[in-house]
């Protein structure tokens, strides 16, 4: 399979919606969209190269974990026990949605045979930056150029 069927089937949306999606829906959506790319990324990889769908599960679930958090959150005053745990799982879940955008970072550099001096690669720094929005906004950028070369 070649870089413009799989960067094809990994394309769903813009980055603008991606990101309006995950923030009116506390990053529930943007959990959804990882357990999807997963899925996509791991049909053309090696068995030994796959991200874990373990691990995209458990995101997804951790994500609506911190999500129902919110209104307990907001209810309660400030200083509460509460309030401690809900910060300390909101960064927990920041760490998480990182170490996934690197994972799809490797095996999107690995299933295009991208290196650094090539437009379809995946930049680590962007990555850490942007996470998910990023690869979004890489996969759509490396579509419009596969259109564009075979046009």
């Amino acid at each position: 399979m070649n870089a413009s069927e799989i960067t094809g089937q990994l394309k769903s949306q813009s980055t603008g919606r991606l990101f309006l999606l995950s923030l009116i829906t506390l990053g529930i959506y943007a959990a959804h969209y990882l357990k999807r790319q997963t899925r996509i990324i791991n049909q053309h990889l090696d068995r030994e190269h796959h991200i874990s769908e373990g691990f995209a599960s458990f995101l997804l679930f951790f994500t609506y974990v911190t999500a129902i958090l919110v209104i307990p959150y907001v209810l309660v005053e400030e200083g509460h026990p509460v309030e401690t745990i809900s910060d300390v799982l909101d960064i927990v879940w920041g760490i998480l949605v990182l170490i996934w955008a690197f994972k799809a970072r490797n095996r999107m550099n690995l299933l295009l045979t991208a290196t650094k001096d090539q437009p379809h690669w995946f930049d680590g720094l962007w990555t850490f930056l942007f996470s998910v929005f990023y690869f979004n906004f890489k996969i759509n950028s490396c579509s419009v150029e596969n259109l564009k070369r075979h046009a």
